[in-house]
């Protein structure tokens, strides 16, 4: 028998032990077969797979920062004396931010790019204060705290790799939860809706978890007045994320 003829027997031999074998004994007797085949299957499972970076993620996340109303300064009217007006709410005071999203991979960009649409709890307001004859502030007057129901479509860039950069932006609307008010100019009543704009950083957790966590600064900046001094909501947060992939 040549050697090409014991190396067709050989083959034919490995192909007859690749159904019965485990793969350590095909290691030994058949390497070259066991190795194909490997490759044969790395090939066919990973183009089934997604990279991690362009995977459905789904996230939960909290923040803390400064919320106030901001009010043109051109239309901070002076208060005559000896009269009462109320005041606006520029100051700022603590705000919140609990919520949840899911970010889905859009433009075939491999993950560089997704839609990050979410739901949050945040809580706003401000803090007062007045003007008197001449437009100079006089007193501080009272304290604005609104809690809102927030849906957000944020469009997000990021790079791939365990420490990415990301910045993100889109707008957002809200439905009015709660408000609480005291000798404020600020009305207490409809919802409001305006442009999230943000970057942080994204680190994956070692281990075989595939999590990740987020830091991140988001400003929000409501487009919708809540006073006759045309007040629009402010929030600029630091907010924690953890992610989790899906599928």
């Amino acid at each position: 028998m040549t050697a090409i003829d014991r190396g067709i027997a050989r083959s034919r031999e490995c192909l007859r032990l690749s159904g019965s074998q485990s793969t350590r004994t095909m290691m030994k007797l058949c390497p070259a077969t066991a190795l194909m085949a490997a490759l044969a299957a790395a090939l066919v499972f990973g183009q089934r797979t997604p990279p991690a970076a362009a995977q459905t993620t789904a996230g939960i996340r909290a923040g803390v920062g400064s919320a106030w109303l901001a009010v043109p300064r051109f239309r901070s009217d002076p208060c005559p004396p000896d009269t009462h007006c109320p005041p606006a709410a520029p100051e700022g005071v603590r705000g919140l931010i609990f919520g949840a999203d899911f970010d889905i991979p859009v433009f075939d960009s491999s993950g560089v790019f997704g839609l990050r649409i979410g739901a949050a709890y945040t809580e706003k307001g401000g803090a007062g204060f007045r003007y008197d004859a001449n437009g100079e502030t006089r007193q501080r007057g009272g304290i604005l705290s609104t809690s809102y129901l927030q849906f957000s479509i944020l469009l997000r860039a990021r790079t791939s790799g365990s420490l990415s950069p990301i910045i993100f932006v889109g707008p957002w609307v809200a439905k009015l939860l709660s408000c609480e008010k005291s000798d404020l100019a600020a009305i207490c009543k409809g919802g409001d809706a305006g442009i999230a704009l943000g970057a942080g950083v994204q680190i994956a957790l070692p281990g075989g978890s595939k999590a990740s966590v987020g830091m991140e600064g988001i400003y929000y900046r409501g487009l919708r007045n809540h006073s006759r001094y045309d007040e629009t909501t402010r929030l600029a947060a630091i907010q924690m994320r953890l992610i989790f992939p899906l599928g």
